[in-house]
């Protein structure tokens, strides 16, 4: 039983860690802390796996400091963030996976400060800063330098200490560097102080900027402006006429925020990176015009609809699914809210059928198959590169 005294150190270090890399804060809240007792794992530097468990040992978390630790919790989700694991080139070999350790931690580390003594760095291997893994991988195959273990969030192959627990799924996980991205990009917009490396993986993430970013960003824009045009009366705030007849109560006009559902077509024929990537790009859209928790809900549907969700993050979404495909369901479990949404974003590959007649909602389709079909009364806009 790890001690509440361990359990705040951790949460110290993962404050330290956001602090110092304040475009990492969501990809660090992700990270799912599991606690190992077993005294010959390799816990040094606290090792990840692909669904974003971090291992953490008591003895190592009483042993190094709230800086020590924030610091491999940057490191290990930067190996995430990055996708170590699907790059790693080598076979199952020790010497490889060493190799790679080094290589990877060497792209890493040339970006991060206040570095504990044992981490790895280009100038401690007599390398070059700047370099990708995958040139330091090529460069170092005759080292025998011995680093301490990332675990299988770097190269992928599996660790004695891995537990099969759930965690972040691919879709959460991409979702999570496009959010990333994003951040980071906002904080060399306000800040010069972000580093190279981030803002080369950041281009990576977000580009090419392709125009049906640019046209379904115009569409949800457009929509929610049509929506938010519809005025009201209220009473509950005095209209500015008012002074103007003493003794009279106007009402005053009220433009409501517009309520927005987003279907998301989960059925067996849509892949984890469509849906990823056009999910990302809606609610950085509505997030942007101010639409949040409370008015966004999420619908998902394969040839039935699932409960609607609240999110906080679009990494919170459960893509509930995976069957056959008729969004007549989920177009009526969205309408059937109360009240009904001012806007429906269908995300979908289009082979679904239709419902016959036009919903009394505005409909916006992101359409992530070149092949697929969207209703005339719809507004469609086809994603490029998603299938």
């Amino acid at each position: 039983m790890t001690s509440p005294e361990l359990w705040q150190k951790w949460s110290a270090a993962r404050v330290w860690a956001a602090h110092h890399a304040p475009y990492l804060a969501s990809a660090l809240l992700s990270l799912h802390p599991v606690m190992i007792t077993d005294a010959a794992a390799d816990l040094r530097r606290f090792p990840t796996d692909q669904r974003w468990h971090v291992y953490v040992g008591a003895e190592e978390l009483a042993r190094q400091t709230v800086p020590e630790v924030g610091f491999w919790l940057i490191h290990q989700v930067t190996h995430l963030l990055r996708e170590h694991a699907r790059r790693y080139p080598g076979m199952s070999a020790p010497e490889e996976q060493r190799t790679w350790n080094l290589a990877a931690d060497a792209e890493i580390n040339d970006d991060l400060t206040a570095r504990p003594p044992d981490a790895t760095t280009p100038a401690r291997l007599g390398l070059p800063d700047g370099c990708t893994a995958e040139q330091y991988w090529h460069a170092l195959q005759e080292t025998r330098d011995t680093p301490g273990d990332c675990g299988s969030g770097c190269d992928g192959l599996p660790r004695a200490w891995d537990h099969d627990l759930p965690g972040l799924s691919p879709t959460a996980a991409r979702l999570t560097a496009l959010d990333t991205a994003r951040r980071i990009r906002e904080r060399l917009n306000a800040q010069d102080d972000v580093p190279a490396g981030w803002l080369r993986w950041a281009g990576e993430v977000l580009e090419p900027a392709v125009s049906w970013r640019r046209h379904l960003s115009a569409k949800v824009r457009h929509g929610l402006a049509q929506a938010a045009g519809r005025v009201d009366y209220t009473y509950r705030r005095p209209s500015r006429r008012a002074a103007a007849l003493p003794g009279v109560v106007l009402p005053s006009l009220r433009r409501p925020l517009p309520s927005v559902t987003v279907l998301i077509d989960t059925s067996g024929s849509i892949t984890e990176a469509m849906l990823a990537q056009a999910l990302a790009e809606v609610t950085g859209v509505l997030r942007a015009v101010g639409i949040g928790r409370r008015l966004l809900a999420v619908i998902t549907c394969d040839a039935r609809a699932y409960r609607p969700q609240n999110i906080g993050r679009v990494s919170d979404v459960r893509l509930d699914g995976g069957g056959g495909t008729d969004l007549r369901a989920g177009f009526a479990a969205a309408l059937a809210r109360r009240p009904p949404p001012d806007l429906i974003i269908a995300l979908t590959d289009g082979r679904t059928p239709w419902p016959h007649r036009p919903p009394a909602t505005r409909v916006i389709v992101a359409l992530l198959d070149a092949t697929g079909q969207a209703p005339e009364w719809a507004e469609t806009v086809q994603v490029e590169g998603a299938s």
